[in-house]
């Protein structure tokens, strides 16, 4: 796995708190530490922009821009070279504002890309900080790091995540352009095509699913071992009738509803009203009632389970972004990750709020580059890089 995906340089212009930032990573773990409110997550959200329309934090792309800039947002930028596979490859990440609204520009060595991803190029996964509570949140919440997950070794799936979405969106706007909702045939069409990928979409989730749950093994005292399901309608049928039988089931709901839908602007029958249920595997306690220290757990059990998929998989192109995680871990949690992300020889990109970490680090001191961003800023000031 040494011709794994890796960034050899990230440059920020103008990126909220960043004037100026570059980093020249050596090594495939990049630690940067400091104080809060120094910038340390706003360098992962960089990355995240390349492989999602709005980055991790879902954020509007004024707020990316520097409010110190003066000048025009072509002055804004993230900058990255990376290798895969031997080869260099150069991306870019401006934006440009029309009608006062701001639009993300992609592009690879020089040349500009359509579409707001180019997860074809790379695949990104992360764990920020809120994940810690995903099993009190919405359903929403614990789908969208299942999907995260999936969309790391598959990027088929991202596609019909994808197209899914646009045809959801679609099918919402017909219903609000026509009378009759029950005579239409371009409704019929796109309900087939939503039924057809709705299938798929749930049948990958549970595919993972299943590989996910073979690979739970103890790891520690303080970890149990899980087990995961999905608790959606369509997921239920899946499980008991053909796909093409739920195909029509799907196709029928979305007919029957949509005078349902067009009042509620919502579509009522889909696979986002799926949700990824956690369990012991023996005591069958949902992870929901343990207590917050033990979600923090149970979430480094799932991506420890994760990590195996990877190996077994051999996926190249994906990298991780884990932004605070550390603080909420003990020192053998810690150990245990930094050995797994080393074996797996994916690049890994961290945060760590304490400004002197490297206690916890002196084992892999030549497999990781620790980044003070507090001391950076102050040798950029004094002109000392």
């Amino acid at each position: 796995m040494d011709n794994n995906f890796r960034i050899s340089n990230l440059k920020l212009s103008n990126y909220r708190n960043h004037k100026f930032f570059q980093i020249l990573p050596k090594n495939n773990i990049i630690l940067v530490c400091g104080k809060n409110g120094s910038g340390k997550t706003n360098i992962l959200e960089s990355i995240s922009l390349f492989d999602s329309s709005s980055g991790f934090r879902n954020s509007n792309l004024s707020e990316l821009i520097n409010s110190n800039l003066n000048g025009p947002p072509e002055l804004f930028g993230v900058n990255i070279s990376a290798i895969y596979q031997k080869r260099s490859i150069d991306m870019g990440l401006g934006l440009k504002k029309k009608n006062n609204v701001f639009k993300k520009i992609l592009s690879i060595n020089t040349q500009k890309r359509a579409g707001n991803s180019l997860g074809e190029i790379m695949n990104i996964f992360w764990v920020l900080p809120r994940m810690a509570h995903i099993f009190d949140g919405a359903p929403e919440e614990r789908r969208n790091f299942l999907d995260l997950m999936i969309s790391s070794v598959d990027h088929l799936y991202k596609k019909n995540l994808s197209e899914y979405k646009k045809y959801k969106n679609e099918r919402l706007k017909i219903l609000k352009r026509i009378s009759d909702t029950n005579d239409n045939k371009w409704l019929d069409v796109i309900e087939q095509k939503m039924s057809e990928v709705s299938v798929v979409i749930c049948d990958s989730r549970r595919v993972f699913l299943n590989a996910l749950n073979k690979c739970f093994k103890k790891i520690d005292d303080q970890i149990p071992l899980l087990y995961l399901k999905l608790s959606g309608e369509i997921d239920k049928a899946l499980e008991e009738k053909p796909a093409l039988f739920v195909e029509d089931l799907i196709s029928y709901k979305l007919k029957s509803n949509r005078s349902i839908d067009f009042l509620s602007g919502r579509t009522n029958f889909s696979v986002d009203k799926t949700d990824l249920l956690v369990f012991d595997k023996y005591s069958q306690q949902e992870a929901k009632t343990f207590s917050t220290g033990e979600q923090k757990i149970i979430i480094m059990s799932i991506l420890f389970s994760f990590f195996k998929i990877l190996e077994n998989s051999k996926v190249s192109k994906v990298l991780f972004l884990l932004d605070d995680i550390f603080s909420y871990l003990d020192r053998r949690f810690i150990e245990n990750i930094i050995t797994k992300l080393c074996e797996l020889k994916l690049q890994t990109w961290i945060t760590d709020v304490r400004t002197e970490p490297s206690s916890d680090f002196k084992n892999y001191k030549s497999l990781i580059d620790i980044i003070n961003i507090d001391e950076y800023r102050f040798k950029v000031a004094n002109n000392k890089l």
